[in-house]
């Protein structure tokens, strides 16, 4: 039913009961146990027109299913869940409740009352569990009979103040527990009249234990008033801004009957607010710095007298700020650059140190701060008559009881000439060091008595050592190979001075396991009774050339040898090639079986006769055949020399065959060449088996009688590979396949 006809005289209960008298009106209650309004009872009507016209949170439950009807402002504590609430079960619009409010139906609808202070219920007003504090009453609500018909329920929520107890409460226990672990003064003082709520012990102290407690300031501590203390207070209470006190000066009774005391403290006075944002107190912290202060003045008065001596001593003198601020020298830093005091102060003094200094250094004294540490450099400063000379600076932090710095000192000396010197013979040292580096000498120094060894900047390398300054010479014994150490100096020769001067040893390399050959050339030092104080001696690293002599050694055994083979190899072909044929026949047989062989040795030529690949012999032997009718493949397979020369062979006469009878004497002729590495499953390895086989060619008929061609195929490639070789005469094409064990190759 509109709004409107809320003035129907059925309706007249309604007035006055704001938007839920119009939604009541126009709700179809006869979809719920209450039926139409024109039939309610008398007394619905009088407790839904009290529910209505009431200010506070009231829903009426009717019947034994708590049919609720409630006001605006319940409404407006139901949020999300109004309108849907109206004319619903109780169970059901408050499901998470539910338990609670079955309890409360069958209470009142007993005719007893329940009332609630602060129930903590969780609802879901907006979609989401929210919990929250309420003050509940319920009443049952009688019929004319006198017997209950419903239950009229009053919904105050108090979350809000809950939730402000609670943070009451928390902030006093931090704020205690703040109290107990303070190592300064603190008190809470609250209101526009600055009442002591707590103090820490530290406050009690200050102001002689006095009973200040539930007190004002001005009660408490009436020495304070006119020393502007409680106008301080005042201002903060009033602005809601803290105010932060250094050292300011109280007059303070610390004891009963005592005179009143100069105090200086560090204070803080911090508003407190409460959630709205109001100020309700001030919270008071500091320290009492009397001692401090009087500490600060014997260190001035010591300082004083530092400066004194400072000024009189004749290296230059500085200190600086903790920060790095230098703010004094004495007078010969001004004497020396011929700067004005000031003109050096903070950073100024980097305009005297040298330009290519100055990052150095500054990068060198900020590391010095934060760390915190012994500051030392060296540096170029500029004297007054624009000479720069070498300094060394040195800086040690001043640090107070708590072992914070308060300050560096720091002094300059000079060492020009002292560096100068040294430059010198760092030169000269750097000179030797080449020269020995170019030369690929190192140099030793052996004290014979403790059996200690100095090397130079090559000479660990030249051990396999990590550089160091010595090592005791058993360490260096220790490398030696053992069969070469009787050649070396013993204990006796080297105490004696016999030792050999000039020997050549090897050594085991302890960084790569490598035997080095080492060439050591020494003399001795004596003392006033001749006797060896000290070994000296150059070193060097002789294994190239020790290497060398061994290679040029086996190069002239094995070129006798290989001339030897070739010369016996030529000899055989050229025996076989010449025995049953005509001279120009067996000159081109011949003229083919030699390039053959060249092609092989130019390959091993290549790798210096210490292996071949498979695939360049294959395809440098038949390179003169027709390209576009042979294929080719396989993996890496490496040769020995002997494999190589024979592989050769053994391709240049299956090819050679092939191009006069076989598949290369026709276009239509093809040859694969191919290789596999088979592997056996078991210690022996892989098996090489190597694959000739042409297709397309002539018919193919056994020949009569072996040939040269086929005994150098079928035996030589197999003596030489030391393993099988067959050759097939197939009707369509001849096939060639050598097995041979992989172990054999390597």
């Amino acid at each position: 039913m509109p709004a409107s006809d809320i003035s129907a005289p059925q309706f007249a209960f309604l007035m006055g009961g704001g938007k839920l008298a119009a939604l009541i009106a126009a709700f179809d209650w006869s979809v719920t146990p209450l039926g139409p309004i024109a039939g309610w009872q008398h007394c619905l009507k009088t407790a839904a027109s009290i529910v209505l016209r009431s200010q506070v949170p009231i829903v009426l439950l009717w019947g034994s299913d708590g049919i609720m009807i409630y006001n605006d402002a319940y409404a407006e504590f139901a949020s999300d869940r109004h309108p849907f609430l109206l004319g619903s079960k109780v169970r059901d619009g408050w499901p998470e409740v539910a338990s609670f409010n079955d309890h409360v139906m069958q209470t009142c609808m007993r005719g007893d009352t329940l009332a609630y202070r602060d129930q903590e219920l969780t609802l879901h007003r907006s979609g989401s569990p929210e919990q929250v504090w309420m003050n509940l009453d319920y009443s049952p609500v009688l019929n004319d009979a006198g017997k209950p018909v419903g239950v009229m329920a009053i919904v105050i929520e108090t979350t809000e103040k809950v939730m402000s107890e609670r943070w009451r409460s928390s902030e006093r226990d931090r704020q205690r527990q703040m109290f107990e672990q303070a190592p300064g003064f603190m008190a809470m003082l609250s209101g526009p009249e600055h009442t002591f709520e707590l103090t820490n012990a530290s406050y009690m102290q200050l102001v002689g234990h006095r009973d200040v407690l539930g007190h004002t300031v001005r009660e408490a501590l009436p020495e304070v008033d006119g020393q502007g203390f409680l106008e301080l207070l005042d201002e903060v209470y009033r602005t809601g801004e803290r105010f932060v006190g250094s050292s300011l000066k109280a007059q303070i009774q610390r004891t009963p009957n005592a005179p009143i005391e100069d105090r200086f403290i560090d204070f803080v006075y911090q508003p407190v607010r409460n959630p709205t944002g109001d100020v309700i107190g001030i919270f008071v912290q500091g320290d009492d710095v009397t001692e401090r202060l009087v500490a600060e003045a014997s260190l001035r008065k010591s300082e004083a007298q530092f400066r004194t001596f400072a000024e009189a001593m004749p290296n230059q003198v500085w200190t600086s700020t903790p920060d790095g601020g230098l703010n004094w020298f004495n007078p010969r830093v001004y004497e020396y650059s011929g700067a004005s005091p000031g003109d050096l102060d903070g950073d100024g003094w980097a305009v005297i140190i040298h330009p290519d200094d100055v990052a150095r250094v500054a990068e060198v004294w900020q590391n010095a701060l934060i760390s915190g540490v012994f500051y030392e450099t060296e540096f170029r400063v500029r004297r007054h008559d624009g000479v720069y000379r070498w300094y060394i600076a040195r800086s040690v932090p001043i640090r107070d009881a708590e072992g914070t710095i308060t300050q560096w000192i720091g002094t300059n000396t000079d060492i020009h000439d002292q560096k100068a010197v040294s430059q010198k013979l760092a030169e000269s040292e750097r000179r030797l060091q080449l020269s020995q580096g170019v030369a690929g000498i190192s140099s030793l120094e052996l004290d014979i008595a403790t059996g200690n060894v100095f090397g130079s900047e090559g000479f660990w390398d030249l051990w396999g050592l990590s550089p160091r300054e010595s090592v005791h010479i058993s360490v260096l014994e220790e490398i030696v190979v053992p069969e070469d150490g009787d050649i070396r100096s013993t204990v006796e020769t080297r105490k004696d001075g016999t030792a050999v001067p000039n020997v050549e040893y090897r050594i085991l390399h302890p960084a790569t396991g490598e035997i080095r050959w080492l060439s050591r050339h020494i003399d001795f030092v004596h003392d006033e009774a001749g006797k060896p104080t000290k070994m000296y001696g150059v070193m060097q690293d002789i294994t190239a050339r020790k290497e060398a002599e061994t290679r040029q050694l086996m190069l002239t055994h094995e070129l006798e040898h290989r001339i030897k083979n070739i010369l016996s190899m030529v000899s055989a072909i050229a025996s076989q090639t010449f025995r049953n044929t005509d001279i120009e026949t067996g000159r081109t047989v011949f003229a083919d079986r030699l390039r053959a062989l060249a092609n092989a040795h130019d390959i091993l030529n290549d790798t210096r006769w210490t292996d071949a690949s498979m695939l360049e012999v294959v395809t440098n032997t038949i390179a003169v055949f027709p390209p576009d009718q042979i294929t080719i493949s396989g993996p890496p397979v490496s040769l020995s020399p002997k494999m190589a020369l024979s592989l050769a062979l053994a391709v240049n006469e299956l090819g050679t065959n092939a191009l006069k009878y076989g598949a290369l004497s026709t276009p239509s002729g093809a040859v694969s060449v191919d290789w596999s590495l088979i592997a056996q499953g078991d210690a022996a390895g892989e098996t090489l088996v190597w694959h000739w086989i042409e297709t397309g060619g002539p018919l193919v008929t056994p020949p009569s009688r072996r040939g040269f061609g086929t005994v150098l195929v079928e035996n030589v490639l197999a003596n030489d590979f030391e393993g099988l070789v067959k050759i097939t005469y197939h009707p369509t094409g001849v096939e060639c396949v050598l097995s041979a064990p992989m172990t054999k190759l390597n």
